[in-house]
């Protein structure tokens, strides 16, 4: 890889501020596809919180429900979190294979094949953060309405988050894709994309139909 291992594989153990300074940073990592895995992350948590909140006597009916849904979630968000990192590298290996000697046909035949593998690498991490970011708003859809009031502006905006994560990781789907010569592949990943796309947004509208009116 051509950039400093040693910056993007700690992304997510820096400060609030250090992330954002390397995000200003005329360096090619981090990026987009790393900011909306940390949304997705971030989106996560908040609805975790949320449920956390909705305990006790008051919320007896649901405290179980949110626990679990709260469980689930915070099985998702370190994926998230490590998406942050495993965007940044595939980025790297995109670039690291763009760099690779054509100074023959054998050679010009490797640098090729490589830079195809490298982007299909490159469209799978956002497409995962696509999912994730989905799974999510799955799971925050059927609860939102009986959470605790005191947490309805918090639900609401992790759910935006995770809403702007999928859109936002869906950018670099296609941004990738315009360049992979496997049209079926291809194809096939926009086409989940866009279904994923309009799922998520079905879900946030249900979200804040929920919440909102208590926010």
């Amino acid at each position: 890889m051509t950039s400093d291992m040693a910056s993007t594989s700690a992304l997510v153990n820096r400060s609030l501020a250090q992330f954002v300074d390397a995000l200003a940073a005329r360096t090619a990592t981090p990026g987009g596809g790393s900011m909306a895995a940390f949304l997705a992350a971030g989106g996560a948590a908040l609805l975790i919180m949320a449920c956390r909140f909705t305990s006790g006597e008051k919320y007896s009916a649901v405290e179980a429900a949110m626990a679990e849904t709260a469980r689930r979630l915070d099985e998702l968000r370190p994926r998230a979190l490590a998406l942050v990192d495993l965007d940044a590298g595939s980025y790297d290996a995109v670039s690291a294979a763009y760099s690779l000697p054509r100074s023959s046909d054998a050679e010009k035949s490797a640098r090729a094949a490589a830079v195809q593998q490298a982007l299909k690498g490159a469209l799978e991490v956002p497409f995962e953060t696509m999912q994730l970011a989905l799974a999510c708003l799955e799971l925050a859809a059927p609860i939102a309405a009986s959470l605790n009031s005191n947490l309805a502006s918090d639900c609401g905006v992790g759910a935006r988050c995770l809403a702007t994560a999928l859109e936002s990781a869906f950018a670099n789907v296609r941004i990738n894709a315009a360049s992979i010569k496997d049209e079926d592949y291809v194809r096939e990943r926009l086409a989940k994309s866009e279904s994923m796309r309009q799922r998520a947004r079905e879900l946030l509208e249900a979200v804040l139909r929920a919440v909102e009116p208590r926010a």
